[in-house]
């Protein structure tokens, strides 16, 4: 039986409606998002139109994908895409949904980069890439610099590069495949900037995350037995491949703070490490320079 006529306006509604009974906390913007991928609009014009009828393939459309956030999936993943900051990325299963708080972390680098006003053409190096949406932004957004983006997932590296030609900047981000720094021994001594945000949760933790977060990829998350694994190599190994004086930039756990200070600072490769909370006041970025 084909579904009833529905006014765009009246779908808004009802799948906020749904997606509230699913105990979703922002229903209303998800309800708006898979509208607005349904048809193709903008937000401002979902209320311009709002007595818009709208076509059977849209209905559909809207229908099966709040059944799948119902059922768990990222809506990330049902959409395709997620902006940040000033790109629109594609997202796809097995590859970490990008967050608004590592926003503040391509802040921190770009501000960096004007802080150390390289001479000649600045490098930045982002280890675990994921989408690319921390190397595409600085390299969007300094459009002096060049960045290196590696990851270890088949997915992520294929993604990353997806995103790069997407947004037009393959001519500045060179996309590579490996294990933290395996396969960059050209860049030793040659990089501005390192900048990761890397799996930083508990193992043990990783069971009692929300439903939908543990459909992203565990390698992405997975950050040994106390989420700091992937620090103590980053910081043991950067120093190889930093100028002096350049900077290293982290994402971290609210949690985790006190713990990455103090490697940094025990490594002997580090000074001036710095600390900046989130909009929730969470300690969310660390900033260290090598000496």
């Amino acid at each position: 039986m084909p579904l009833a006529a529905m006014t765009i306006g009246e779908a808004i509604k009802q799948a906020t409606l749904q997606l509230e009974g699913g105990s979703l906390i922002s229903a209303r913007v998800e309800a708006e998002r898979i509208v607005g991928e349904a048809l193709g609009f903008e937000r401002a014009d979902l209320y311009l139109y709002s007595e818009q009828e709208l076509t059977a393939g849209a209905q559909a459309f809207i229908t099966v994908a709040v059944a799948e956030r119902l059922g768990g999936r990222p809506l990330q993943y049902i959409l395709g895409h997620q902006c940040f900051r000033h790109l629109d990325l594609v997202c796809r299963e097995n590859v970490l949904i990008p967050r608004p708080e590592t926003e503040l972390l391509v802040e921190e680098v770009l501000a960096g980069l004007d802080d150390l006003r390289t001479l000649g053409v600045p490098l930045v190096l982002d280890i675990g890439s994921g989408t690319g949406a921390i190397s595409l932004s600085i390299a969007y957004e300094y459009s002096q610099a060049r960045v290196v983006a590696t990851d270890i997932s088949d997915e992520a590296v294929a993604l990353t590069r997806e995103n790069a030609a997407r947004n037009g900047l393959l001519d500045r981000v060179t996309v590579a495949q490996g294990d933290l720094f395996d396969g960059l021994q050209d860049y030793r001594g040659c990089v501005d900037i390192v900048v990761s945000n890397p799996p930083y949760i508990k193992t043990s933790d990783l069971d009692g995350l929300q439903g939908e977060v543990r459909r992203e990829p565990r390698l992405a998350l997975d950050g040994g037995e106390d989420g700091l694994d992937f620090y103590r190599v980053i910081i043991k190994e950067a120093p190889a491949f930093l100028k002096p004086g350049g900077l290293l930039f982290f994402e971290i756990g609210f949690d985790q703070a006190a713990d990455i200070v103090a490697i940094c600072e025990k490594s002997g490769s580090f000074k001036d490490v710095e600390v900046r909370k989130d909009y929730l006041e969470n300690d969310r970025i660390i900033k260290a320079r090598r000496i």
